[in-house]
């Protein structure tokens, strides 16, 4: 009888744990990265993103958070050259891939749901607020300036799991089944600029994997 009921005692305090690092007055801090390929406009036909994306939040009650995420993105067009001077060797040189940086602040609220012990589900709602460096070329292909811009807002629902490696680590991965991004600069130099029509995209549009590290404390 004794060693069920040690057993059983066991398995309480692991679900108990588990439920605490979600519960109300917690908090988590983490980092994550993701990968992605998405159709940019008529004249580039993709555009390979990399993005890396400190976070924080908050558990105003058990299994629900609000918190930040500060996406930092640094994107390359494919097919895309142009030409830039070179002022050291005093010359031009061809430059591959149009490259452009940005960075967002993008509050969100979270909500899991519990699964078996150590692993749980979550959809995590975003809006952002993008500001961006991108290279303004030519008709000819070279490179006029860089410029920086507010690019734009947007919003994003994106389901993920969560594992509990320990009792302050998790591991996660997501990945956004609807993105909307309204822009506000448009230049026709710019190579960036997306079409009016094509600013709301589904899961198989721009299919976004994201891996997460979180501490939970």
């Amino acid at each position: 009888m004794k060693p069920k009921l040690i057993i059983m005692a066991l398995l309480c305090a692991v679900s108990w744990r588990c439920y605490a690092q979600t519960e109300k007055g917690s908090g988590f801090v983490g980092m994550s990265a993701s990968f992605g390929t998405s159709k940019q406009n008529s004249s580039s036909p993709s555009l390979n993103t990399f993005t890396l994306t400190p976070r924080g939040g908050y558990f105003l009650a058990n299994n629900f958070a609000i918190g930040l995420e500060i996406p930092l993105n640094l994107s390359k067009l494919r097919r895309e050259d142009y030409i830039v001077w070179d002022e050291e060797d005093g010359r031009y040189e061809d430059r591959h891939g149009v490259k452009e940086f940005s960075i967002g602040i993008s509050p969100f609220v979270r909500k899991y749901i519990d699964v078996k012990n150590r692993f749980k589900f979550f959809m995590q709602a975003n809006l952002l607020l993008q500001l961006n460096t991108f290279n303004r070329i030519d008709e000819d292909g070279y490179l006029i300036r860089t410029d920086a811009k507010v690019k734009g807002y947007g919003a994003s629902i994106s389901p993920g799991f969560t594992y509990f490696v320990s009792d302050h680590s998790a591991i996660e991965f997501s990945f956004p089944i609807v993105n909307f991004f309204h822009q506000n600069y448009y230049s026709e130099g710019s190579l960036y600029n997306y079409d009016k029509t094509n600013n709301l995209k589904l899961a198989l549009q721009n299919f976004t994997p994201t891996f997460t590290f979180n501490y939970h404390f």
